[in-house]
């Protein structure tokens, strides 16, 4: 009897647990879509396409190695799965080469980072000029010897 309340104690500790995660990811997305919405929608799609992807997989298997060939429900369902595995391929690469893209306030910080001195130096991160001028020195010392 002590085993199934530890049980039962376990299993709520779980569930609170699920749910606690489950709000702080609606509260991420709720951030994400406020903040950088295509971003967001791209990752929800990346996510959702590995999943149904992997589990497209998983029933193509079953559908191969479990299922007879012979049943004429066996075609639809293998050709679906391969069909669904094809395009969460191409949804999870479109989704990776937006959340790879960098946004326009990157360009706009390279842009601002871009510094160039009068020595030749451009410095394309974002470091100080006392920083760039003592590197800036030192490359005309070494060419000077």
């Amino acid at each position: 009897m002590f085993g199934l309340y530890m049980l039962a104690i376990y299993l709520g500790v779980a569930i609170i647990a699920a749910g606690f995660i489950m709000l702080l990811v609606v509260v991420a997305l709720a951030v994400g879509l406020v903040t950088h919405p295509i971003r967001t929608i791209a990752l929800v799609f990346h996510k959702l396409a590995a999943l149904s992807g992997g589990l497209a997989l998983i029933l193509a298997l079953i559908a191969w190695f479990w299922t007879d060939h012979a049943k004429p429900d066996f075609i639809p369902c293998f050709l679906g799965s391969i069909g669904v595995i094809v395009a969460s391929i191409i949804i999870r690469a479109f989704a990776e080469w937006i959340l790879e893209r960098p946004t326009r306030a990157e360009h706009r910080a390279a842009k601002r980072t871009a510094v160039q001195f009068s020595g030749g130096t451009t410095m394309y991160m974002p470091v100080s000029e006392e920083v760039a001028m003592a590197l800036d020195a030192d490359r005309n010392e070494r060419h000077d010897a």
